[in-house]
């Protein structure tokens, strides 16, 4: 089995090298690749994620996939402790586990449970405290195999979570006429910081003032935006779903002050965002963004062709309720759904990156410039261990 790590990580290697591409002008499409470094081994049964790595300590918080269960994760890969807390003990989470993790500080993580309460542990797994759910009610729920959405940091000597959620806005309080208008972006507060020591909350509006659709007043859909927060450097980056830009704030102070309105070019997305109404939002071809992280003093920001509204409806026409399942269309995913990553540097674009050069989704990314690609839920061999293949940009 050693072996076979080996050769493999060494094969990825080679072909990530040979597929660099040399040209280091200016152009915000200029063809970048990722580079694989090397790989993290961790010897457990259950497909894991990374849900969040230290700033010093560089161990790993990553999560069953099945269980929900916490892991404490050296950075080689060694399982320092598997915390068992699906329970009801006073130091359970209860037997549903959580929807994600994230470490505050160093010395400290928080889980947040499926009640929306964010519990506090120490790194032997023992609870600290409780703090209460944020929501006005109970009005969506959003589960990612990947993504977390909320952030641990400290600011200012200040225990704070940072994040985006969805039950912090009542569609209720609008008008039935103005819930797909584009009245409805003026009023979603749902991006909150929450002060762990008095419980503190602050919310920010989730779409930002001069975000086209908002200031044309055009209607593209009610999709959460991307957030990410650079915990070394305070800095938040806001991606609308549907949009052509990216907004980079300075967040060192009380209040985040916009740094950069990036413009985002690639020759398959469309200059002109249509108006997308609610019944088209599955079946617009329009190409979503997909995903958001600060990379060391990076930021990448994903997406994917979709497949053409026409196929897609000609296709719902046979299936209407399983689409997915039919032949045909995992023939047209596969050919027309691709990846792609923006690379964002200083305010700028300054390059595209076609696609992993590893086999995966992209999982998790630090504030050091390394990428993990996370192999664990579909290899194509199976394995009884995780690997998360390490990469940087070229």
């Amino acid at each position: 089995m050693i072996h076979f790590r080996h050769c493999l990580v060494s094969a990825f290697i080679l072909f990530s090298c040979s597929s660099e591409n040399k040209d280091q002008g200016q152009d915000p499409e200029r063809k970048m690749a990722f580079v694989l470094v090397d790989s993290v081994v961790v010897d457990v049964l259950e497909p894991l994620v990374i849900d969040d790595q230290q700033l010093l300590g560089e161990a790993f918080l990553m999560r069953g996939r099945n269980s929900r269960n916490p892991y404490f994760v050296n950075k080689n890969g060694k399982v320092i402790k598997a915390y068992d807390l699906l329970n009801e003990s006073p130091n359970g989470i209860g037997f549903n586990g959580a929807f994600g993790y994230s470490f505050l500080g160093e010395g400290k993580w928080v889980a947040k449970d499926l009640l929306y309460r964010y519990q506090l542990y120490d790194l032997e797994g023992k609870k600290a405290k409780v703090m209460e759910s944020i929501n006005l009610g109970l009005y969506s729920m959003t589960i990612s195999f990947y993504q977390t959405f909320f952030r641990g940091l400290i600011k200012d000597g200040e225990e704070i979570l940072f994040g985006i959620e969805g039950n912090l806005f009542d569609l209720n309080s609008l008008p039935k006429e103005n819930r797909d208008k584009p009245i409805y972006y003026d009023s979603v507060k749902t991006i909150f910081t929450y002060r762990v020591k008095d419980q503190f909350l602050k919310q920010m509006n989730a779409y930002p003032a001069t975000w086209e659709p908002r200031i044309e007043r055009k209607y593209v859909g009610n999709s959460a935006p991307f957030i990410a927060y650079h915990r070394s450097k305070h800095l938040m980056a806001v991606l609308p779903k549907v949009s052509n830009q990216l907004f980079i704030y300075d967040f060192s102070g009380n209040e985040p002050v916009l740094l950069h309105e990036v413009t985002l070019r690639h020759k398959y997305r469309p200059q002109i965002i249509p108006e997308i109404a609610e019944e088209e939002e599955y079946t617009s071809s329009y190409p979503r963004f997909t995903g958001l992280w600060f990379v060391g003093d990076k930021i990448i920001v994903e997406f994917k062709t979709r497949i053409p509204e026409d196929i897609l409806k000609s296709l719902m026409a046979k299936s209407p309720m399983r689409v997915d399942e039919l032949p045909e269309f995992q023939e047209a995913k596969k050919k027309f759904v691709k990846t792609f990553y923006l690379v964002i540097e200083d305010g700028k674009q300054i390059g595209v990156v076609e696609g992993l050069s590893v086999p995966g989704m992209l999982d998790y990314t630090s504030e050091s410039g390394e990428i993990y690609v996370n192999d664990n839920i579909n290899p194509e061999v199976e394995r009884e261990y995780n690997v998360f293949y390490r990469l940087k940009i070229k």
